[in-house]
């Protein structure tokens, strides 16, 4: 199930606390030895992060965190996370899906 998060555009913090799912269930992270995420904005199809690294914080929980760059969210519309976890024997797995976000452009 995708984490809904709702934010204004340029948001670099706080940190985002994502677990990391599979068919409705928390994915144990304990032989990853890496994660990163992949950013799109839905609205206009653009890329905007292609590998950012998160911290796994609770790997028995799937527990994920991730700082998000300036040019993360650069204006208004509905972003998509994909997860990418890399585990110790070399298997990819790309995560579909795991959290969204509703972004607003800023109140000037």
């Amino acid at each position: 199930m995708a984490i809904n998060f709702r934010i204004t555009e340029d948001n670099t913090a706080p940190n985002y606390s994502i677990t990391c799912t599979r068919a409705g269930s928390v994915i144990d992270l304990s032989t990853a030895t890496s994660v990163v995420l992949i950013i799109k904005n839905k609205t206009t199809g653009t890329i905007t992060q292609t590998g950012k690294a998160a911290t796994i914080t609770s790997a028995t929980t799937g527990v994920i965190t991730y700082e998000a760059d300036a040019t993360d969210f650069p204006s208004a519309g509905k972003y998509v996370a994909d997860i990418k976890v890399t585990y110790s024997g070399g298997g990819i797995e790309i995560l579909y899906g795991q959290c969204t976000w509703k972004v607003r452009s800023k109140i000037s």
